[in-house]
């Protein structure tokens, strides 16, 4: 795997809590966050069901 490949990944969502903003020993920013998204659908007969994800998210320099 080549160093400088990423993935991306866009989540839209709702912020759970406010975003914990630090640094590492080594004065590198980092923040943590988790959003949670949401699925709803039909069931055969008609009901609907919801499920909510919570992703936790890491944000590392310029993005903390």
């Amino acid at each position: 795997m080549n160093k400088n490949s990423y993935n991306k990944v866009i989540l839209i969502g709702h912020l759970g809590a406010d975003p914990e903003a630090r640094y590492t020993k080594n004065g590198r920013p980092v923040a943590s966050f988790s959003i949670a998204t949401n699925e709803s659908w039909k069931q055969p007969g008609g009901a609907l069901s919801e499920h909510t994800e919570w992703h936790s998210v890491v944000a590392w320099d310029k993005l903390a």
